[in-house]
């Protein structure tokens, strides 16, 4: 799965416009001209805080609202390497390499709560960006997942929420298991959550939006002008809701995916 998957890469970053860089490693996480200093794990709680420019060994724990991390390296064998306190909204996480380990991590999350991520790293880790609330996932690059314990691995997970947009990321997931995004009826109802621009590749099912649990209804998703690498069973499943399908190609040849 994951020599196939490298292969797709390669193909599609052939065929996409210079104008249209896909995120890798190259063009997200920390610059390479800012010096990190060394930092112990992290507790915020002064609200509009900025955190820049450090190279944490430990959690970040976002408590309080408008906060910024950015510019950053986080390594943590933790159950989130950025978590970010129920109810807390406002936290940017931008140009940070988010390091999960990869062992001693079951249940890990890169980044877990709502907020702006844009420019990430994410890896060695069981879920890229775990989302509680409205968020903006933009120009991440997840990829490499690796956790400890009995993984279900997802790139991006939403398992109950509303008002999200996913848009011009790079999601690998290198199993036959689960998802490049799940979004699902879990803990609370789903509406509004619009999956564009994306590459997402791999999975048992790439995409998944599924209406099977007890958290509410699911609404409002849409999935458009995504590349797509077909998952181990197929490219999407949905259940008990029908997501807007449009523009969507294979990650490979360009070929329509059609409606589903």
């Amino acid at each position: 799965m994951a020599a196939s998957l490298a292969s797709a890469s390669a193909t599609a970053q052939e065929t996409t416009s210079p104008t249209l860089r896909w995120p890798d490693a190259a063009n997200t996480g920390a610059p390479a001209n800012v010096a990190l200093k060394p930092s112990g794990g992290i507790v915020v709680t002064t609200p509009g805080a900025v955190i820049s420019g450090l190279d944490v060994h430990g959690m970040v724990t976002i408590n309080a609202p408008d906060v910024t991390v950015a510019n950053s390296r986080i390594t943590a064998a933790s159950f989130s390497v950025v978590q970010i306190a129920p109810g807390v909204t406002g936290t940017i996480v931008k140009n940070c390499e988010i390091n999960g380990v990869g062992n001693d991590n079951a249940g890990s999350n890169g980044i877990s709560g709502e907020g702006t991520f844009i420019g990430n790293n994410i890896y060695n880790v069981e879920n890229g960006v775990n989302v509680t609330g409205p968020s903006v996932i933009r120009d991440n690059y997840i990829h490499d997942l690796l956790a400890s314990g009995s993984p279900h691995y997802d790139g991006v997970q939403i398992d109950g929420g509303h008002d999200v947009t996913i848009s011009h990321n790079t999601i690998i997931n290198s199993y036959a298991q689960t998802s490049a995004i799940m979004i699902d009826n879990y803990f609370s109802p789903v509406s509004n959550i619009k999956v564009d621009g994306n590459r997402l590749l791999g999975g048992g099912y790439t995409v998944y939006s599924d209406g099977r649990f007890k958290g509410g209804t699911v609404s409002g998703v849409s999935f458009t002008n995504n590349r797509m690498g077909k998952g181990r069973w197929g490219y999407s499943a949905f259940e008990k809701n029908s997501p807007v399908w449009r523009g969507n190609v294979d990650d490979r040849t360009g070929a329509d995916l059609g409606s589903q």
